[in-house]
């Protein structure tokens, strides 16, 4: 079981900040917001809008003007972003490098902070929600984050994951009910191996199967880490939630994909980047060999070329995502700026995958994503249009979630 001390002294770390900082305002009455621009989240937007929030949620959006709590009015607010693969207790150590469990009640303590600190980042970088693929610590962030002891994004984990050592098929059904008693929002499973070692097949398709199908039979998502055409395609029809990566497949998968409207997690930048410029805080930990950097190096340049083909096909459901490891958090923006940058996606598509797509991805599509009524109040607000330039998204001035203002730079 988890230590249940780390967490404490992490929330009273962060308590300490906060209000020193008075960042996080909570809201006791109806707040209303004016945004110069209002990107809704699906698709649309308005110029001129004024957002109305009563007890964490969105209550009316309308052109009506007057004096409002927050003039946003040289901003752009749109649906707060949600990133759909973390790892939040992904940190350096002490030494700047990549840090390896020790284990202990010490090294937990150590690592909740890093969490903590990490989750603060994210959300200030806007984001209000990610899914974290997974550590069984997230599972105390996340329940501390609810209940509004530390600051941080909503969190969604999967505690632990499938892998080939697992088992077979039954011992993944197995699997997969345990995640579901220890309070698992998803499964994470690796049909796949490390990129570092060429991302071989790891399970059969009767395992893929059995921990897809047991995911249903428990009301859990399956999140599955994936390469190439063979495996990503049994993965859609084994009728899993998402694909992970994904990097290299063809025509005939991406049409599988669009058929079985299975969600697309690429990670084409950001993922990469952060290992490139860090290479000296991974070099020789595990699989961050020379040749698993140089296998990296390629990922990257055929992921692009794969999310350039994918996207020809407005019909797959792709969805933002990182893969946010140490030296990213808080950084997470930079895939934006990757995927229409260097990957053709429009900046509309590429919002609207970090909002409504992705709540839908996270089976929250009627609660988040969307600046609409009866919507929960995450709200980010940027200087600038990201419709005319992307960079806009870099410059985060407002953060609001379930209706508390956490960032305000007037």
């Amino acid at each position: 079981m988890t230590p249940r001390r780390p967490l404490s002294l992490a929330a009273a770390a962060v308590t300490l900040t906060l209000s020193a900082a008075a960042v996080a305002l909570a809201q006791d009455a109806p707040v209303t917001l004016r945004a110069g621009l209002l990107i809704d989240g699906a698709g649309d937007t308005r110029s001129r809008a004024r957002v109305v929030v009563n007890d964490g949620t969105i209550t009316r959006v309308d052109g009506l003007r007057g004096a409002v709590s927050y003039d946003l009015s040289d901003l752009t607010l749109m649906p707060g972003w949600i990133d759909t693969h973390v790892h939040l207790t992904s940190h350096f150590g002490a030494d700047g490098r990549l840090h390896q469990g020790e284990g202990g009640d010490a090294d937990a303590t150590r690592t909740m902070l890093h969490a903590v600190g990490n989750a603060y980042r994210t959300l200030m970088g806007g984001f209000t929600t990610v899914q974290s693929l997974g550590s069984p610590l997230d599972a105390e962030l996340r329940d501390a984050i609810a209940r509004g002891d530390v600051p941080g994004p909503r969190v969604l984990t999967s505690l632990r994951a499938v892998t080939a050592a697992t088992g077979d098929a039954e011992a993944i059904r197995a699997h997969v009910r345990r995640l579901k008693a220890d309070g698992a929002d998803v499964v994470k499973m690796f049909a796949s191996g490390s990129i570092r070692e060429g991302g071989l097949r790891a399970l059969s398709d009767e395992q893929i199967e059995a921990a897809c199908d047991e995911g249903r039979a428990q009301g859990l998502r399956v999140a599955v880490h994936a390469y190439g055409s063979e495996v990503v395609s049994a993965v859609v029809r084994a009728g899993c939630t998402s694909i992970e990566h994904g990097n290299r497949f063809d025509a005939d998968t991406i049409a599988l994909l669009a058929e079985q409207g299975t969600f697309l997690g690429f990670h084409v930048g950001l993922l990469w980047d952060n290992y490139a410029v860090n290479r000296e805080r991974f070099i020789g930990i595990g699989n961050y060999t020379s040749e698993g950097f140089a296998r990296m190096s390629q990922a990257r340049r055929i992921g692009l070329r794969t999310f350039r083909e994918t996207l020809r096909n407005p019909d797959v459901e792709i969805v933002f995502g990182t893969d946010a490891v140490a030296g990213s958090h808080g950084r997470n923006v930079e895939e934006f700026i990757v995927r229409i940058n260097e990957g053709g996606q429009r900046p509309m598509d590429a919002i609207v995958s970090a909002t409504s797509r992705a709540a839908r991805s996270l089976g929250l599509g009627d609660r988040l994503g969307q600046v609409a009524p009866g919507f929960i109040a995450d709200l980010v607000a940027v200087d600038g249009n990201p419709l005319e330039d992307i960079g806009a998204l870099r410059r985060v001035r407002f953060v609001m979630k379930d209706g508390v203002v956490y960032r305000y730079e007037p």
